[in-house]
C-alpha cells in the first residue's frame, strides 16, 4: 500500500511566497493559501530537511494557470528525495499548469505596412533583451525567411569563407549583419553571419574563419543549400515576424485578431536544471509531472557556428537538462517552443516517460550515461524538431545503456533515433566508449529525415544493441546519394541484433555501412526501397565479419530498384538464406538487381555464388499491402522457412500500462 505524503504544498497563480502553502486556494480572509511559486515550495521542503530527515513522501500540486519564471528553477543535491521518501511535484488532478520561461507582448500594436503589424518593446532598445522565437497562441512563428519554402543553391563554392550565389538570391537588406544564412551539409547544418555582400560578383563572405571547411561540402551530390534568415525584407506571408534588436521594433503578420492573441517571446534560456555532482552528490529521487514546459531561447556566436559537429551535437543548454542524477523521473510532461533539445540527461536509473515534445528548435532527448544501471525512454510523443538546428534528432543516446521503447517519434529534420560510441575499428570496447547493452524496441518512427541526408529512422553507431518490434515507414531525405534508410547501422556497429522489424517506404530498407561485425538481421518484414532494399557498403574492407541475413521478408514494386546495393572488395558481404524476395513490378531471378559485386547482378547469379541457397522468390501472401497491412496469411510461404508473424499491435504509444 502506498504511503500517504508527509506534508503537502500547493502552488497556484493567485497563492502568496509568504503564505503557509497548506492550502491549495487561498481562504476566505486571503490570509493563507498557496505558494505563488514552484521554487517556493522548493525551498519549504528543504526547511523540513533541514529540522529532520524525511520520514514520508513530499508531493507539490501546481494548479492550473501560466507561470512566468523570473530565473531557471535549480534543483541541487540538497533538493533530493530519498528512495522510500521521494519528492514529486505535479499538476493538481484536472489542472494544466504551464511553466514558460518566456513574457507577454501586449503592445500596443500599429500597422506597418499591407497586413504586416509593429509594436515597440522598450527593453529590446534598451539592449536588455533579445529573443530568437515567437510563439501566438501557443504556436511558434516562423522567423521572415528566403525562400519561403525550400532552398536556394550555392552556385559556386570560393576560396575560404565565401561563395557565389545565383541572381537575386542576396541584396543588402536593412540590418545585414544580422542576416543569418543556414547551409546544409550532409549530417549537419551552418549558420553563418555576413561579413561582405558584392551584388555585381554575386559573392557573399562570412565572418567564421571556420567556414571555409564546410562551405562546398554537401557530402550527398550536388550543391549545397541554404535559406536565410532574419531578414525584414523576406516579412511576406502570414505568420512571420522579424524583431530589429537596434530599434526595438517587433514585425508580425498576424494570421489571427493581434489584439485578441496571447503573444510569448522567451526570456530564459533554460526552464529547469538539475545540477548533481559526482561521487555520491548526484540529484535523486525528485518526479516532474503533468507540467507544460514552454518558451525558452536559443543564442548564437558572434560570428555564427561553422556546424554542430557529430549528429544531434548542440553545444547550448537543453530546456530541461538533468545532470549527475539518478532515479529522477519526468513524466506525462508536454516541452514545446524550445531553442535546444528538449531534455538532457546525464546519469542513470531514471524515467523519461508519456511525455510530448514538439515545436523544438534542436531534438526531443538527448542522453550520456556510463553506468550499468539504464535510463527508461518510454511512451514519449516527440515530432517537429528540428526547427532551428536540423541536424538534431527525435533521441539521442550517446554512450549509455537503456530502453527506448513505445515511443513514436515522427516530423523529425534528421533521424529518428541515433546511438553511438567512439571506439574504432582497431580499438577494444571499453566502458566509456560503448553502449551498456541499449534496447530499442515498440517505437513507431516515420516522417523523419526531412532536412538532413545521411541518417535513418533508427541510425546506429554502436554495439551491443537490440533493435526489435519497431515500425519503421516513410523515411526519403533530400538526396539520393546519402538517402534515409529505415534502419542505418553505421561506422563500428557491432554486437548487434536486428529482429522482428516493418520497414516500409523509405529510400532504402537497411544501410549496413562500415559495420564492424557480429550483426544479424532476422525475421524483419523490408518493403518498397526506392532505391534498393539492403545496402552493403564497405569501402576501406573494415572487418565486415559474421552479417547475417536470415528469415527475412524483402518485398518490392519498383521494377528497376535494386535488391541489394554492395561496395568494397570482400566476396562474402553477408551470410544469407532462408528469406523470402518478391517484386511485384517485374522479375528478380534473372533481372539485374545487385549491384557492386563483381560477376554477380541477377538473383540467380547471387545463389549460384552461395547465397540464400534455400531462400524463395515467392509472393509473401500479405494480408493487404495496399493498405499496409503487411500480416501474413496463413498460407504464406515464409512460414516454411522459419519466419514467425511479426505483431505490431503494442507498437509506439499502444497500450500504456
Amino acid at each position: 500500500m502506498s504511503k500517504e505524503p508527509q506534508a503537502t504544498f500547493f502552488v497556484a497563480t493567485n497563492g502568496n511566497d509568504a503564505w503557509s502553502g497548506k492550502l491549495a486556494a487561498p481562504n476566505a480572509e486571503k490570509t493563507d493559501g498557496p505558494f505563488a511559486t514552484v521554487v517556493r515550495a522548493k525551498d519549504a521542503i528543504r526547511e523540513i530537511k533541514a529540522k529532520q530527515s524525511l520520514s514520508e513522501p513530499v508531493t507539490v500540486m501546481v494548479r492550473g494557470g501560466t507561470y512566468f519564471l523570473n530565473d531557471t528553477i535549480v534543483f541541487v543535491q540538497e533538493d533530493s528525495g530519498t528512495k522510500d521518501c521521494p519528492i514529486t511535484y505535479m499538476a493538481y488532478p484536472g489542472e494544466k499548469p504551464v511553466l514558460s520561461g518566456g513574457k507577454r507582448i501586449t503592445g500596443p500594436w500599429k500597422p506597418y505596412e499591407g497586413k504586416i503589424m509593429v509594436c515597440s518593446i522598450e527593453e529590446v532598445k534598451e539592449g536588455k533583451w533579445n529573443f530568437r522565437q515567437l510563439s501566438v497562441n501557443g504556436k511558434r512563428q516562423t522567423r521572415a525567411r528566403m525562400p519561403d519554402e525550400g532552398y536556394y543553391f550555392i552556385e559556386e563554392a570560393l576560396s575560404g569563407t565565401s561563395f557565389r550565389f545565383k541572381e537575386g538570391d542576396f541584396r543588402k537588406w536593412h540590418n545585414l549583419n544580422d542576416v543569418e544564412v543556414l547551409v546544409f551539409h550532409s549530417w549537419n547544418e551552418s549558420r553563418f553571419l555576413i561579413s561582405e555582400l558584392d551584388e555585381e560578383a554575386r559573392t557573399v563572405k562570412f565572418l567564421d574563419p571556420k567556414a571555409s571547411h564546410v562551405i562546398g561540402w554537401s557530402g550527398g551530390g550536388g550543391p549545397n543549400r541554404y535559406y536565410i534568415e532574419n531578414v525584414l525584407e523576406g516579412l511576406d506571408q502570414p505568420g512571420e515576424w522579424y524583431l530589429d534588436r537596434h530599434t526595438g521594433e517587433l514585425y508580425y503578420w498576424p494570421a489571427e485578431d493581434i489584439e485578441k492573441a496571447e503573444v510569448i517571446a522567451p526570456v530564459l534560456n533554460q526552464l529547469i536544471r538539475f545540477e548533481g555532482g559526482l561521487k555520491e552528490q548526484y540529484v535523486q529521487y525528485i518526479n516532474i509531472r503533468g507540467f507544460t514546459l514552454s518558451d525558452a531561447d536559443w543564442t548564437l556566436p558572434e560570428k555564427g557556428y561553422p556546424d554542430c559537429g557529430d549528429v544531434g551535437d548542440i553545444v547550448e543548454p537543453s530546456a530541461i537538462t538533468l545532470k549527475n542524477v539518478r532515479y529522477c523521473t519526468l513524466e506525462d510532461n508536454c516541452i514545446r517552443n524550445v531553442g535546444t533539445y528538449a531534455i538532457e540527461l546525464t546519469g542513470y536509473g531514471n524515467r523519461i516517460v508519456g511525455n510530448e515534445i514538439y515545436s523544438i528548435g534542436g531534438g526531443g532527448i538527448i542522453s550520456r550515461n556510463y553506468d550499468e544501471e539504464c535510463n527508461v525512454f518510454s511512451y514519449n510523443h516527440i515530432h517537429h524538431c528540428g526547427e532551428v538546428y536540423p541536424s538534431a534528432v527525435g533521441i539521442n543516446i550517446d554512450d549509455g545503456g537503456g530502453v527506448v521503447s513505445h515511443n513514436l517519434i515522427h516530423d523529425i529534420s534528421h533521424s529518428g533515433v541515433y546511438t553511438r560510441h567512439w571506439a574504432t575499428a582497431n580499438q577494444p570496447i571499453e566502458r566509456e566508449n560503448q553502449e551498456q547493452g541499449l534496447i530499442i524496441e515498440y517505437n513507431e518512427i516515420y516522417e523523419v529525415m526531412q532536412k538532413i541526408n545521411d541518417g535513418g529512422g533508427l541510425f546506429v553507431r554502436d554495439s551491443n544493441i537490440i533493435i526489435r518490434n519497431n515500425l519503421i515507414h516513410d523515411v526519403f531525405s533530400f538526396s539520393n546519394r546519402c538517402p534515409g534508410w529505415g534502419i542505418y547501422l553505421g561506422c563500428e556497429t557491432r554486437d548487434t541484433v536486428v529482429e522482428n522489424n516493418l520497414v516500409y517506404r523509405a529510400r532504402e530498407g537497411v544501410h549496413v555501412w562500415y559495420a564492424d561485425r557480429n550483426i544479424t538481421m532476422e525475421n524483419n518484414i523490408f518493403i518498397d526501397g526506392e532505391i534498393s532494399q539492403i545496402n552493403y557498403q564497405n569501402p576501406q574492407n573494415l572487418r565486415h565479419e559474421n552479417v547475417k541475413l536470415l528469415r527475412n521478408i524483402i518485398c518490392y514494386a519498383k521494377a528497376d530498384a535494386l535488391l541489394f546495393r554492395i561496395s568494397g572488395e570482400r566476396s562474402n558481404p553477408v551470410e544469407s538464406d532462408y528469406n523470402v524476395f518478391f517484386c511485384t513490378g517485374g522479375a528478380i531471378v534473372k533481372a539485374p538487381v545487385i549491384q557492386g559485386l563483381p560477376g554477380v547482378s541477377t538473383f540467380e547469379e547471387w545463389q549460384k555464388r552461395g547465397f540464400d541457397k534455400h531462400s524463395l522468390v515467392a509472393d509473401p501472401l500479405f494480408v493487404d499491402a495496399a493498405n499496409d497491412d503487411y500480416s501474413l496469411k496463413p498460407d504464406s510461404p515464409a512460414f516454411k522457412l522459419g519466419f514467425k508473424p511479426i505483431d505490431i499491435s503494442k507498437v509506439g504509444l499502444r497500450q500504456r500500462s
